[in-house]
């Protein structure tokens, strides 16, 4: 088996973010260094050719914090630590873990997918678009509940 020497587990911090988290540890090797993304999604309304970003129902130091506290709840639930945590504002999360992947250059990334139906089988998943753009390899986790 190859060793993979960064990992970068991108987690959305579901309930159901354990399988992936649990995929990404056992990826490890013992002098693997860990980084860890979650992307809070920028709401946006888009009228005419202007995106405007919506002011979230929480600030957004609040939607921080409390990803934050979650990541760490996950992390030591399975007895993980992170080299790097990296918590993150986007327009896409697509786009927030493409930047952060292309700066850290992992060699590995884990990531969860959800199967899809109805109108969000058509907007398609984070894990099958960034396939694709990123330049190491990718481990996608089957999900088990339709989003």
């Amino acid at each position: 088996m190859a060793h993979y020497k960064h990992i970068l587990l991108v987690t959305d911090l579901r309930e159901d973010c354990d399988t992936v988290v649990k995929k990404a540890k056992y990826m490890l090797a013992e002098h693997s260094r860990l980084s860890v993304v979650h992307i809070v999604e920028e709401a946006v309304l888009a009228g005419g050719y202007e995106i405007v970003p919506i002011v979230p129902l929480g600030n957004e130091d609040e939607l921080h914090s409390k990803a934050q506290s979650r990541m760490k709840e996950v992390l030591e639930k399975h007895n993980l630590t992170a080299q790097d945590v990296h918590i993150d504002t986007a327009l896409s999360t697509r786009r927030g873990i493409l930047e952060y992947a292309a700066e850290i250059k992992p060699n590995l990334i884990v990531i969860g997918r959800h199967t899809r139906t109805g109108l969000s089988a058509l907007l398609g998943a984070t894990a099958d678009d960034i396939l694709p753009k990123v330049e190491c390899d990718v481990l996608v986790v089957k999900l088990g509940a339709p989003v």
